[in-house]
């Protein structure tokens, strides 16, 4: 069942919500009009404030994250004066230019700013995010582009940086399905980080035993040499 808030709690949680926010446009304004600097200290404050916080300023993170990254979808369209004078056809040219200018220098709107998003992903604790993490995977796998493939990358990356045992078996289960050796050799690198902080994870000895055989079988077919090796 779903804890109850108190007005105390949510008055207290409310500003925490506007300075995630804040930070997140921190983030998205690196580097026009926010240095590397304070573009990490807005990550990090993320970071701290998802480790801090109770259910509703956890929630609001992934949330914000995944609304940015969902954004990936609609990257073949270019941003143009045209195409927003479309979504609002009455708003005044000024705005709409500022409307291009946003999404031109929007650090979110390219490769780097949505991986390094992704890579928060695997750094954030608990179930949550690798389970975020799963679904954007398997989101980025039902189309194929190089976009899409880049992320997918980053998303492995980040679940074999995650402290979630959910990761960890999601990650399994993806190396024994794919066809794919590229992607296969990538999920191999990310388990063989799982391999070395297994015994971190809080689980009982026996399930810790079954996952590194399985972790083990799974990094020695990598290791097979093939035909062409």
């Amino acid at each position: 069942m779903a804890r109850k808030t108190t007005k105390k709690g949510a008055k207290a949680t409310g500003p925490l919500l506007k300075e995630i926010e804040k930070s997140m446009r921190s983030v998205k304004l690196y580097p026009v009009a926010v240095n590397e600097a304070a573009k990490d200290a807005a990550v990090e404050a993320l970071q701290k404030a998802y480790a801090k916080g109770g259910d509703p300023v956890r929630q609001h993170v992934l949330f914000l994250i995944n609304e940015i990254i969902a954004q990936a979808s609609d990257m073949r369209t270019m941003k143009t004066y045209d195409y927003f004078k479309q979504k609002a056809p009455k708003q005044a040219p000024g705005a709409l230019r500022m409307s291009v200018y946003k999404e031109m220098f929007d650090y979110t709107s390219s490769v780097e700013g949505l991986v390094e998003l992704v890579l928060l992903l695997g750094e954030l604790e608990g179930n949550e995010p690798a389970k975020l993490l799963s679904h954007l995977f398997s989101v980025l796998c039902a189309s194929e582009s190089e976009l899409n493939r880049m992320l997918r990358n980053a998303t492995i990356e980040a679940l074999g940086a995650s402290d979630s045992p959910y990761a960890l078996r999601a990650l399994i289960d993806y190396a024994r399905l794919t066809d794919s050796d590229k992607l296969f050799g990538r999920m191999v690198g990310a388990l063989s980080d799982w391999a070395a902080k297994i015994d971190t994870v809080e689980l009982p000895v026996s399930q810790k035993q079954e996952l590194r055989d399985e972790l083990k079988e799974l990094m020695a077919k990598e290791e097979k040499p093939t035909q062409y090796g």
